[in-house]
């Protein structure tokens, strides 16, 4: 294992400036979940006493840390865009933090050298909307074809209208969630009553945990998009559009709720959407 975490830290770029690692502390009691930005491609600790688990055949955003009380040690974790990831990891009997989210800058450097250079493709590029992407999954054909056709039958039958968001004369709506099979079918539908036309940007999908009346003290966990339906590039003054976003099956807890994002391209209105 001291091998391996050598050979390690040998291939990653560190960044030009130094930093204290956080440490995280754990127990063989509880489990502390550690939510990254990217999806977990690798990760090693550098003691036996300590483990950290996460799903390496479908990869996701979290992973699991315990230890036993012994010597302080070490967590490296690569995700899937190369960004490098160390903590310190130390036992501690009462944890006081379950739950850790991770920010895109607590990163320490890339797996991959940065070049000196920059890359053509690097070049700012012409301003252009960021529309919502499907994640690329292993779906057999008849799979995408369900996806279609039930998201097609939910928005021409389902008319139920669970919670609505309004500014400046734009509506958010979420008609429904509907759980099929090992997805929910999220039906939504915009209302625009704000004069101006609404060009999208794009609309996301969270699941947040904490009080959302105060912006510093909920955390959000972004919900994959496994398929897109009817979803418009732009909706009229006087118009509405729905259309339905397919997600990977979820529950929500006694403190978490879903957040929709709503953001215009080239303006500054930008809605949000809480339900539970």
């Amino acid at each position: 294992m001291r091998l391996l975490l050598t050979i390690a830290f040998l291939i990653v770029s560190i960044g030009t400036y130094a930093q204290r690692p956080r440490t995280i502390f754990t127990n063989d009691r509880d489990a502390v979940a550690l939510f990254f930005p990217n999806t977990i491609g690798q990760a090693l600790t550098g003691s036996a006493d300590f483990t950290f688990s996460y799903n390496g055949e479908s990869p996701q955003h979290v992973g699991i840390v315990q230890g036993v009380r012994g010597d302080r040690s070490n967590l490296l974790v690569i995700v899937e865009n190369g960004d490098v990831y160390s903590y310190r990891l130390a036992y501690k009997k009462i944890l006081d933090t379950l739950n850790y989210f991770v920010s895109k800058t607590e990163r320490i450097g890339s797996e991959a050298p940065e070049p000196i250079f920059p890359r053509m493709d690097s070049l700012p590029k012409i301003e252009a909307p960021i529309r919502p992407n499907p994640r690329k999954v292993d779906v057999p054909r008849s799979r995408k074809d369900h996806f279609q056709k039930f998201s097609s039958y939910q928005l021409e039958q389902n008319t139920e209208k669970l919670k609505q968001s309004r500014k400046q004369g734009m509506v958010l709506r979420l008609r429904d969630l509907v759980y099929d099979r090992t997805e929910v079918y999220a039906l939504i539908e915009i209302k625009n009553r704000s004069g101006i036309d609404f060009e999208l940007d794009y609309l996301k999908v969270f699941k947040v945990h904490g009080n959302t009346r105060r912006k510093s003290s909920y955390q959000k966990l972004s919900l994959d998009m496994l398929n897109l339906q009817n979803f418009p590039e732009k909706v009229k003054d006087g118009e509405s559009a729905s259309f339905a976003v397919v997600l990977p099956k979820f529950t929500l807890g006694d403190s978490e709720k879903l957040m929709l994002e709503l953001r215009e391209f080239r303006g500054s209105r930008n809605i949000q959407l809480f339900y539970k």
